[in-house]
């Protein structure tokens, strides 16, 4: 049986960042990494859950793959819950800002379901594949213009799901070690196109091993 979310855990780990988020933010902080443009405060927390309640959703009733071509339309949103949950006036006040992510997103993605298709195909361990689609969510040019950490954790997270493994969520615990090497490979080689997996040995390795260390079957249901 595939591997589901547990939202209540989630909520529960989402929770305790929110209370403790002043002292993540200031370590953050101190390290340079710079998260100030987005507090964890109740609001992001309420969308990052309506996101997760959707992919839920997406493993319990869809019949295809979020990184197929009939998936496109649940990749994107996700990406539109974790900005703005099911609020329907912020969604149509930021019509234009949505309509330019799918377009965004529609040139991107060909390149992660190629990617996807290979790998899967040669049977690569789940888990590798996952890390490496969130890598290459965020890194340069990104798949979306806006929230590529929150939704790239979300969709690798389907890859380990339905392969029975468990999630990656934030926590207190790995918050400072997640974003650190997400912000490095988000800034990493701005002015190049679209850049093969096999250009980032740096976090290949590194990032793989730390979705491997922190995907915790605290936060998954059977």
């Amino acid at each position: 049986m595939t591997y589901k979310p547990n939202l209540k855990e989630i909520e529960r780990s989402y929770l305790d960042i929110r209370n403790h988020w002043q002292e993540i933010d200031d370590q953050l902080d101190k390290e340079k990494i710079g998260r100030k443009d987005t507090p964890f405060d109740q609001g992001l927390m309420d969308n990052l859950l309506c996101a997760w309640e959707y992919l839920d959703f997406f493993i319990r009733k869809k019949d295809y793959d979020l990184l197929s071509k009939k998936g496109g339309p649940d990749m994107l949103e996700i990406n539109n819950r974790v900005h703005y949950g099911l609020n329907t006036t912020l969604r149509s006040e930021y019509r234009k800002a949505i309509s330019a992510t799918a377009e965004k997103f529609t040139r991107q993605v060909k390149h992660l379901r190629s990617y996807y298709r290979k790998k899967t195909k040669n049977q690569v361990s789940a888990t590798k594949i996952a890390a490496e689609i969130f890598i290459s969510i965020v890194g340069q040019p990104q798949l979306y213009i806006e929230g590529n950490h929150r939704s790239g954790a979300i969709v690798s997270s389907w890859i380990n799901l339905v392969n029975n493994h468990p999630p990656f969520v934030l926590t207190v615990e790995n918050a400072i070690s997640f974003f650190k090497p997400a912000q490095e490979i988000k800034q990493f080689d701005k002015t190049s196109r679209w850049r093969s997996l096999t250009k980032l040995p740096k976090y290949k390795k590194s990032f793989r091993e730390f979705w491997v260390n922190h995907c915790n079957e605290r936060f998954v249901i059977t």
